[in-house]
């Protein structure tokens, strides 16, 4: 097969199989679910992110084990992200490496007693710069539509309902003074 039928095929390709639309939320939706689900909320986002690489750069991965085991892969993930940021004039910057460092020193602090092990869910904050370079890139990217969501999705809002639950056990905890 030459090189011109090969594009012709790659480009058909593209047609039959386009990317899928992205809903978008905001720094501040993106936070309140992070905090308010105890961080599992970001360990979704990391499934989203992988998801939408795999399937823009036809990767062969496996994006829910890569978010499972997120602390192996974070790092790879936020270098992916600035790059693609990056591409579509991203003028901010952040270090990936250093962000991974700081998620494990804010991890080793939920080895804390009571209540200093609340400073562990810290480490949702490192996630803004990346959230933020990924939501910019995607709505530069003319290969897909990209829109904001106005209100949180049913699926965030249970999860939410989840997270506020576990947040009210963890207070409940430190109340009761019990020592981990």
């Amino acid at each position: 097969m030459d090189s011109v039928t090969g594009n012709l095929e790659m480009e058909e390709q593209a047609f039959v199989f386009p990317m899928k639309d992205q809903k978008l939320i905001s720094t501040s939706q993106f936070l309140l679910l992070s905090f308010g689900t105890v961080g599992i909320y970001t360990i979704w986002w990391y499934y989203k992110e992988w998801r939408f690489f795999n399937e823009k750069d036809s990767l062969d991965i496996h994006p829910a084990m890569r978010a499972i085991f997120s602390i192996f892969f974070i790092y790879s993930l936020f270098t992916r992200i600035l790059d693609y940021a990056k591409n579509f004039g991203y003028s901010r910057n952040y270090s990936p490496g250093l962000i991974f460092i700081f998620v494990i020193l804010f991890n080793l602090c939920s080895a804390l007693p009571a209540p200093f092990y609340l400073v562990s869910y810290g480490w949702v904050l490192l996630h803004i710069a990346p959230f933020e370079a990924s939501n910019f890139a995607k709505t530069q990217d003319s290969s897909f539509k990209s829109e904001y969501q106005s209100t949180l999705s049913m699926r965030q809002v249970i999860l939410l309902v989840f997270g506020v639950t576990c947040w009210l056990l963890i207070i409940l905890e430190l109340l009761a003074g019990e020592t981990r």
